[in-house]
């Protein structure tokens, strides 16, 4: 999943960028209000992690005006403001939670999750789509017949992004900008040979190509 940060504070959005690297997240960073607007008009994020002190913009204005033009992705708001009303307001704004400064990293890692899994409407990290379940927790793919597969991180993110959306159809662009961030865009053939090592793992039928479009996930009409 990619997740934009918004964080003028440049050790700290280096360090969260860094901790949700581990964790098999594609992460953009963003310094100012104005960064994060040409960002999110022009990539697609699960989630985006907003500090409200950014310094052209407060952060809730800028979410407010998101949230006004239709951005639905999930918004876990960031800041060293203690007092519970500015909370209050957050949340009222838009944001789907509210993690005040200093944090764990687990805390916001499990928020992080908590708030996009609600957006997809699951209850868990696992995703499931005709038998093939895909757990985040473990990055293991499990397949119809039972068989458990450990995926390198891209395989997980590609595949990930086919099972939360299936039967859409992804252009090899789209599907570059989820696996990688923007200070790293390699060419869109490496697409093609990441699908291929999925196909040989879930089979050659379920990721179909439509030729000049792109890829999808077919789900079985009758599942």
């Amino acid at each position: 999943m990619k997740i934009l940060i918004v964080e003028d504070n440049a050790v700290l959005a280096k360090r969260i960028s860094d901790w949700l690297a581990q964790a098999h997240y594609t992460v953009d960073i963003a310094k100012t209000g104005k960064e994060a607007d040409s960002l999110i008009e022009t990539s697609s994020y699960q989630a985006v992690i907003l500090d409200i002190g950014l310094p052209d913009e407060n952060g809730l204005s800028l979410m407010q005006r998101w949230r006004k033009n239709g951005k639905k992705e999930a918004i876990l708001i960031l800041t060293a403001r203690s007092n519970w009303t500015e909370r209050v307001e957050g949340l009222n704004a838009g944001a789907d939670d509210y993690l005040p400064k200093p944090f764990e990293f687990d805390e916001l890692k499990a928020r992080l999750n908590a708030i996009i899994r609600r957006k997809d409407g699951r209850t868990t990290d696992q995703i499931s789509v005709d038998g093939f379940r895909l757990n985040a927790s473990y990055r293991t793919l499990t397949t119809p017949d039972q068989k458990e597969f450990r995926l390198t991180a891209t395989e997980f993110r590609l595949l990930q992004c086919f099972l939360r959306s299936p039967d859409r159809v992804f252009s090899q662009d789209e599907l570059v900008e989820t696996l990688y961030n923007i200070e790293r865009c390699p060419t869109r053939n490496v697409v093609q040979v990441y699908i291929a090592r999925l196909r040989k793992i879930i089979g050659g039928n379920k990721i179909k190509t439509l030729r000049g479009q792109g890829y999808f996930f077919e789900k079985d009409p009758t599942g």
